[in-house]
């Protein structure tokens, strides 16, 4: 007979910090995906040209933009959504008793890679399209993926602590 599941669920400890690294991923995510930083060029007159995955500055919005940028904006939303999903099972799991921790935390798990996974596509379009002057939008969206998955990973370490069979 496999051992029962014992989660240890507490802010200060390891379920606390998956927490805050989901919050922190998803705070990262919302700032690079609705700023104008994904690309910055500078032209010999002194101007610059910021592209954003929704606006190029001068504040005109990309209706017109080509099918990997919509490719970009739709791999990198579906992430963000997943990344509130993650968000909401994260919080779920510490602070609602009535529902199974071990289907929560798996599910949590499964969701980190899946975002990551999403938001890695949608950056590897970009960076392939747009490979020189990437900045600091593009970088947040690739902090967000890696502190998304060190968020996976830790929730594979709670589930192994608490002794849960997937």
């Amino acid at each position: 007979m496999a051992g029962v599941a014992v989660h240890d669920i507490s802010f200060r400890g390891l379920a606390g910090a998956i927490f805050g690294v989901l919050a922190v991923a998803l705070i990262l995510l919302v700032v690079g995906l609705a700023s104008a930083g994904w690309n910055i060029t500078y032209n010999e007159n002194g101007t610059s040209r910021n592209v954003g995955l929704w606006e190029t500055c001068v504040c005109t919005s990309n209706n017109d933009v080509a099918d990997w940028h919509k490719a970009t904006q739709a791999m990198i939303t579906i992430g963000l959504i997943f990344l509130v999903f993650c968000c909401i099972c994260v919080f779920i799991y510490m602070c609602i008793h009535t529902l199974s921790k071990n289907k929560t935390i798996m599910a949590l798990t499964a969701l980190c890679f899946l975002t990551a996974l999403f938001l890695l596509i949608g950056i590897i379009i970009w960076g392939v399209k747009m490979p020189s002057n990437l900045h600091w939008s593009f970088a947040l969206t690739i902090i967000a993926m890696l502190t998304t998955i060190v968020a996976g990973v830790l929730s594979i370490v709670q589930m192994r602590k608490a002794g849960v069979d997937p």
